[in-house]
């Protein structure tokens, strides 16, 4: 048995692009005792907001810029957010060395994590090391290990494939749990593989 502490996560974030989008909600879940967090944050930087990403993930403008009293209460700020990871990242035991970061697209994720806590002044503390695993990748590596393609290798496809539900699309929270379940069900696969 390894030590390694596996957090499967995904984000929703106002632009595709990091350099001016920002997360808005960021979902992550410990393997090891099976806790899945989520947090809403409210955005630095309102002038990089793309309408159109608000319209994929289902966020409000008006709520993530604490414009109503909702979205204040709802979107926290990035240095709570961050400092709350971190201290529930420490339950673990685990130094960052031993935390493997789990994603679909996991270096858009990260990035923009890694970003996050740039924003904040928190790089030092971040809590994730170089190690990631994109769930992606290893369905693109499965299929060309038993000479198939698929024609998307989207969450949407991938997981169907799986016979993985997914009720609520681009919600970080939805994603993060589909995306742990579709990593068991690929550890599952190459385990049963190595033990015949």
């Amino acid at each position: 048995m390894n030590d390694f502490v596996f957090y499967v996560c995904d984000t929703e974030t106002t632009s595709l692009d990091n350099s001016v989008g920002d997360i808005i909600e960021l979902s992550l879940f410990r393997l090891s005792d099976n806790i899945q967090k989520t947090w809403c944050l409210k955005p630095l930087n309102f002038d990089g907001i793309d309408m159109g990403a608000l319209k994929v993930n289902g966020h409000k403008y008006d709520d993530i810029t604490h414009k109503t009293k909702e979205g204040r209460e709802r979107y926290l700020s990035p240095e709570k957010v961050v400092a709350d990871i971190e201290n529930w990242m420490m339950e673990d035991g685990a130094s960052c060395e031993d935390r493997i970061f789990v994603a679909q697209n996991a270096p858009f994720d990260k990035a923009y994590m890694e970003k996050l806590w740039a924003k904040v002044g928190a790089s030092n503390s971040f809590p994730f090391s170089r190690r990631y695993l994109d769930t992606m990748q290893i369905e693109i590596f499965l299929d060309l290990c038993k000479s198939q393609r698929q024609e998307y290798y989207n969450l949407g496809s991938i997981i169907k494939k799986y016979g993985i539900k997914l009720d609520k699309a681009h919600t970080a929270a939805a994603d993060t749990a589909a995306t742990k379940e579709l990593f068991v069900k690929q550890v599952e696969f190459v385990k049963n593989l190595i033990n015949k």
